[in-house]
């Protein structure tokens, strides 16, 4: 078990969780039309060992290139029509890459490090927090 704990003041209760989803597919729909879209979904899903094997990948291939590594983004994305798993074309995605500090106090990308990406959305899909 980590030694690390969440500032309590990054904590978010249920009903904030609720109102940032509502508003996020509230945006979408204005828009985009993505409720009525198949290819609308507001969530992906990380297991808890995929989220720890990326941090220790992150933290491993830093120490190896000699990067300073100071936390993950996360990005939107869509998947291209060209994809080969056609059940994905065209769907919502998140993925994440590493960062490290810049001189600008605003963390920068860190390319030379993979991103990760195929989350699962869930069968079905959640379009709703707390489904």
């Amino acid at each position: 078990m980590s030694d690390y704990k969440t500032p309590n003041d990054k904590l978010i209760n249920n009903e904030q969780a609720l109102e940032l989803n509502a508003c996020y597919k509230a945006k979408q729909n204005d828009g985009f039309g993505a409720e009525n879209d198949s290819n609308f979904s507001c969530s992906s899903w990380y297991s808890l060992e995929d989220l720890e094997g990326y941090i220790n990948y992150v933290k491993e291939e830093a120490t190896k290139k000699k990067i300073s590594v100071d936390g993950i983004r996360f990005y939107f994305g869509v998947y291209p029509e060209n994809m080969k798993d056609k059940s994905k074309a065209g769907q919502n995605t998140l993925f994440m890459c590493p960062t490290s500090p810049s001189i600008e106090n605003c963390s920068k990308d860190v390319t030379g490090i993979h991103a990760m990406n195929y989350g699962d959305n869930g069968n079905p899909p959640q379009n709703e927090y707390g489904d």
